[in-house]
């Protein structure tokens, strides 16, 4: 922590992961938690599970045995969190402060995840995700493709080239920064060499395909010679990854019901 000219103590870390809690969840109720209060400051309580965790934390970080002292220095942090949340939400950092907002949200959005806790999908659940998603497991597509280019001082045999690369022969090419490798490429390579816009072309066409991409310089003409599509992948063999993707879904979905929620309860005015 800094001491400030007005003796005050900040932590921004610790103030912002404070807010952040503060404001997501609320003061803790000892009462509601039904364990009682390791301290009070101005009327919020401390829990004592809250104290209990950080002891826990100090015998886990600490070689030596925990003492009543650092028992009660764990203690005066809580307090000294606990200060510091108050004084921030009465200077209104909630409201005015990006990064405390920010930390705000990512709690709230976490409790939102939270509330879907335990819900494990069956085996037959994952398999049928599988099947409805089976192209976003599969491996990837590769192409094979052949790349001429015909530079600006040339443009009078462009046609005469198209007609070279249709007739599944290889044209003479003007100068190139890269030539494509005579092996299957995967997305990716193909963006590397291509760049974004020719590749989703290239990995959306047909063998014998003839594709064109103009610019300053010249034409580049791309014949594809080969599509390799990948087989089937068994749900076996991907059943991380299905978990994971069904994972994700799920917690999306349990965000937006959440922030949907909100909002039905929300007085909400917009503009014209």
């Amino acid at each position: 922590m800094i001491l400030t000219r007005d003796g005050v103590f900040l932590g921004a870390g610790a103030l912002g992961l404070a807010l952040a809690v503060f404001g997501a969840i609320g003061a803790p109720r000892f009462d509601a938690l039904g364990i009682g209060a390791a301290a009070t400051v101005d009327g919020r309580a401390i829990p004592r599970e809250a104290a209990l965790r950080a002891v826990e934390a100090l015998v886990n970080d600490k070689r030596n045995p925990v003492t009543p002292a650092d028992e009660a220095g764990a203690l005066e942090r809580l307090i000294e969190e606990e200060v510091l949340v108050q004084r921030g939400v009465e200077l209104g950092l909630a409201e005015t402060d990006l990064a405390a907002r920010k930390a705000i949200v990512q709690s709230v959005l976490q409790l939102a995840v939270a509330e879907r806790a335990g819900q494990t999908p069956s085996d037959a659940e994952l398999r049928r995700f599988h099947a409805q998603n089976a192209a976003m497991f599969a491996a990837e597509p590769r192409v094979r493709a052949t790349l001429v280019f015909v530079s600006r001082r040339s443009a009078g045999r462009l046609n005469a080239t198209e007609a070279t690369l249709r007739a599944g022969r290889v044209p003479a090419s003007d100068p190139l920064a890269l030539e494509l490798p005579r092996a299957p490429l995967s997305p990716a390579e193909l963006r590397t060499y291509l760049g974004g816009a020719l590749a989703t072309q290239a990995l959306a066409a047909r063998p014998n395909t003839i594709l064109h991409s103009e610019s300053e310089d010249g034409w580049r003409l791309l014949r594809i010679d080969a599509v390799e599509k990948p087989a089937a992948v068994r749900f076996e063999d991907v059943a991380v990854q299905v978990r994971a993707e069904w994972d994700r879904r799920a917690d999306e979905a349990a965000v937006r019901a959440y922030i949907e929620r909100l909002k039905r309860r929300a007085r909400i005015a917009r503009g014209a």
